[in-house]
């Protein structure tokens, strides 16, 4: 069995300092949303569990919440062009779906990208798949007789005291 994790980043800065989007950081809030939903990922995901983030300065500090999280787990973060948020869309799915082949993964990055991913991997449309600042989608793939099967196992959100 193999999971892909989806977690958008938190709440941003709408501008930067920079002018530029992919230099936005997180919010105060933000900060604490990401540190919650990361002590939450790491006491709940598989512990071979590989980490991409997309390069946008937003998505490295909420990847970087689960090093606040794991104190006692070394977590490498890799960053990763490909989840950019002006990366094309068939481009990024290939990619993240070339990455995720039997392996646990957690992906960082950004709406739309992530509802038009998430409808792929479990047939809906990307409206539906709308992802919450922060929020995390969690996508399991299990292989029966009958070939492949992926099923959304939970949602979790920021919004709610997370207790497991």
């Amino acid at each position: 069995m193999s999971n892909i994790l989806l977690w958008r980043h938190a709440e941003a800065e709408v501008e930067s300092v920079s002018g530029l989007d992919s230099d936005r950081a997180l919010t105060k809030r933000g900060r604490k949303d990401a540190v919650k939903m990361a002590a939450w990922l790491v006491k709940n995901w598989p512990e071979d569990t590989l980490v991409f983030s997309s390069p946008a300065l937003r998505c490295i500090e909420t990847a970087m919440a689960l090093q606040i999280a794991g104190l006692s787990k070394k977590i490498a973060i890799q960053n990763a062009d490909f989840l950019a948020v002006d990366t094309p869309l068939e481009y990024y799915i290939a990619q993240v779906l070339k990455c995720a082949a039997s392996k646990n993964v957690l992906f960082i990055g950004h709406q739309p990208n992530l509802a038009h991913l998430i409808g792929k991997l479990i047939h809906l449309p990307p409206e539906a798949c709308v992802v919450k600042k922060g929020a995390v989608w969690w996508v399991r793939e299990r292989v029966t007789i009958e070939g492949a099967q992926r099923y959304l196992f939970t949602i979790q959100q920021p919004d709610y005291a997370i207790k497991n």
